[in-house]
């Protein structure tokens, strides 16, 4: 299997080769694209895990109901090609089977079907993030793909880092998190516009993305004009 990864700056995309035997993963809606001799087998499952109720927990993760799984058909190689749905990068993470890695809602695109994609749940302070309360959790050995909105910067972390909730992309499990408010209180928190952040401590990757979906949103939606009826 080879992944390229096409064009620059906003608008990235995937190309998935598959070679006999190969199989890869996508969240459900990804793929543009795909050769004629590939199968789509869409799921709720992900290497046999959880089903209906794994659907439902990626639906609370702000990720697909559904995993689309690709694989060829008649022994040749085929293509498929995978694009987020918001402009940004598109980065692939090698997995080396000791380390999982954590991924933040809408931050994961596809993977090597031999790696475990799992719905983790956060506890009581996910609902805190302002995002959601479930991370995707990959393990394996094998290629991950996430997107961003804007650009991934990977960050090594040796101590203590703080990530705004808006802009988390994915983290390595060796790395620890605590929800805290980034001014001398809350209320400085909120009032300055920065909510509340992720600080991180120990050793480990982090990836996070240039701009902020949530607070894009609320800026393009006040410019739409109100529904009628």
């Amino acid at each position: 299997m080879q992944i390229d990864i096409l064009g620059a700056g906003a608008f990235r995309s995937a190309l998935v080769h598959l070679d006999d035997g190969d199989q890869f993963v996508s969240e459900s809606g990804a793929m543009y694209r795909a050769s004629s001799n590939v199968d789509i087998d869409v799921t709720t499952r992900s290497r046999g895990k959880g089903g209906i109720l794994s659907g439902l927990k990626r639906l609370l993760s702000s990720e697909s109901f559904f995993f689309s799984t690709y694989r060829v058909t008649d022994g040749r190689s085929g293509e498929v090609g995978l694009a987020p749905t918001l402009q940004g990068d598109v980065e692939p993470v090698e997995l080396d089977g000791v380390t999982s890695w954590y991924c933040a809602g809408g931050s994961y695109l596809g993977s090597d079907g031999s790696l475990t994609v799992e719905t983790q749940f956060q506890g009581l302070k996910g609902l805190f993030t302002g995002e959601s309360i479930f991370f995707l959790k990959v393990s394996g050995v094998g290629t991950m793909l996430v997107n961003a909105f804007g650009r991934i910067h990977a960050i090594d972390v040796d101590g203590d880092l703080a990530v705004d909730t808006g802009h988390l992309v994915a983290f390595e499990s060796t790395l620890q998190y605590t929800i805290t408010k980034v001014g001398g209180s809350w209320l400085q928190s909120f009032l300055g516009g920065e909510g509340v952040v992720m600080r991180f401590s120990g050793r480990g990757r982090i990836l996070v993305q240039s701009h902020n979906p949530n607070e894009f949103g609320k800026v393009l939606g006040g410019l739409l004009p109100p529904r009628k009826g």
